[in-house]
């Protein structure tokens, strides 16, 4: 038996995301996978294991969807992969023409419902829409029935596919990624929000919230701008309590998570979220802090009985959040209850090394070259 060629590709995600590279990349590599990956980077190396091709950033919405995309096809050709593992639906139609014209395996990594997230963009006008919608179906079609293998993030992104061969892949923390708190790490007051900052997010409802607590507490906030939010951020001065750190390394999350007392996830009830698995509230019960959530049913269903955050409706205003980030703070030693809770949750149930034999196995079936495994044995 060989060892097969597996190179993950993304011309989106950051060179170093989370669930593309850290997790599924390196994971394999740990394993003794024979793994590439090619994104969106200057140059050449070699990073926790895996080989690194850059093939540059994409100046706009045209460049990535077409010299991105040559470069793509260019890159193949030269790293020559027993599977591609695509994670832009954008990549679909090229990657199933690579793989058909050189006889190579392909698997789809569905991070998302990419239909149901039409409704959330809100820079689409209503004539647009249908169209959008037409187009994502089109995709998932292409995946489902042109590729050799699916992963989805959620049941409820996995309801789009039928394929035989499909796995759930759930973004789960990695454990190892995430040490336990130390008290004296703590920053009184200090309220956390790690990741995109959009109206879908309702970063809104967190500045209301910020307005009306008091005492020493604070939200620390750290991510990217959707331009819709834009405004919030342009008057920080009217939010004192907000102190924005802009978007930080991947590897500096878990500290400032650690040194927080509470973590924030509001989300509306898009269809794109009502059956998500936010990976940030999970990476809060990773780092030992509780949470305040949107009272979504799929997730108080899923984490109420671990006891480990708080779940408030959010639809209205920000009140039912202030009141409960106030009791919290007031009450240290039910944060620290609920801080170990999240933690069990998540060395028990909800990590990422759990995962990675689904992984493994939709790579390995989905191969051709019956001779070759993904893995060492």
């Amino acid at each position: 038996m060989s060892l097969a060629r597996v190179c993950h590709v993304s011309t989106v995600h950051n060179p170093r995301d989370g669930r593309i590279f850290r997790k599924e990349c390196a994971s394999l590599a740990r394993r003794g996978a024979d793994v590439w990956f090619i994104g969106a980077q200057d140059g050449e190396e070699i990073v926790d294991g895996v080989h690194v091709v850059g093939i540059g950033k994409a100046t706009n919405r045209i460049d990535r969807l077409t010299r991105r995309q040559a470069k793509v096809w260019k890159a193949l050709d030269r790293v020559n992969p027993d599977l591609v593992h695509i994670h832009d639906p954008e990549l679909i139609p090229l990657v199933w023409a690579w793989k058909t014209l050189r006889g190579r395996a392909a698997v789809f990594d569905a991070h998302e419902d990419l239909v149901a997230q039409i409704d959330g963009k809100e820079y689409l006008s209503p004539r647009v829409k249908p169209v959008a919608r037409a187009v994502a179906k089109a995709l998932v079609t292409m995946a489902d029935k042109g590729f050799d293998g699916v992963v989805a993030v959620t049941d409820g992104v996995a309801e789009d596919f039928s394929h035989r061969n499909l796995k759930l892949v759930h973004n789960y923390p990695l454990l190892s990624s995430f040490d336990t708190t130390v008290e004296g790490q703590k920053v009184p007051g200090q309220i956390v929000y790690v990741g995109m900052l959009s109206k879908g997010r309702q970063t809104d409802k967190m500045f209301a919230m910020m307005d009306l607590m008091d005492g020493d507490a604070r939200l620390v906030i750290a991510g990217k701008q959707d331009p819709e939010v834009a405004y919030l951020f342009d008057e920080l001065d009217k939010h004192p309590r907000v102190d924005y750190r802009g978007s930080i390394p991947v590897d500096e999350v878990p500290s400032l998570l650690g040194s927080s007392v509470i973590g924030l996830v509001f989300l509306e009830p898009l269809p794109n979220y009502v059956n998500s698995l936010p990976t940030k509230l999970f990476e809060y019960m990773a780092a030992g802090i509780p949470f305040i959530s949107t009272d979504l049913p799929f997730l108080v269903n899923m984490l109420e009985k671990w006891d480990c955050g708080v779940f408030v409706d959010t639809s209205r205003d920000a009140k039912a959040a202030a009141e409960a980030a106030k009791e919290l703070l007031a009450d240290p030693q039910r944060c620290k209850r609920l801080g170990e809770n999240g933690r069990r949750a998540i060395a028990e149930e909800f990590n990422f090394e759990a995962d990675a034999d689904a992984l493994i196995a939709v790579e390995q079936r989905a191969l051709k070259r019956q001779d070759s495994q993904i893995v060492e044995a």
